[in-house]
């Protein structure tokens, strides 16, 4: 998953990935929404934030430039399941 996650790096590559994922903010209590990004890439973060598992990630189809994502809650990238 990380090898994927990793070959579609914003401005340095031109390959995509699209991922469905499950928000979550503990501290506002939020979340349990279902998303996913058709053209995403993934893009730089705070030390911080990397180091909780979670990585950036550019939604190239609407603009957005960073989305925080847990590793743990992304579950299908390019149609394909990560977990079961």
């Amino acid at each position: 998953m990380l090898t994927l996650l990793n070959r579609a790096r914003y401005q340095e590559s031109d390959e995509c990935v699209c991922i469905t994922f499950l928000t979550c903010d503990r501290k506002r209590r939020q979340g349990g929404d279902w998303r996913t990004i058709e053209r995403a890439q993934i893009c730089g973060l705070p030390y911080s934030v990397r180091e909780n598992e979670m990585r950036g990630v550019v939604d190239l189809n609407s603009g957005i430039k960073t989305t925080a994502v847990h590793l743990h809650l992304i579950f299908e990238i390019n149609g394909k399941r990560v977990f079961k």
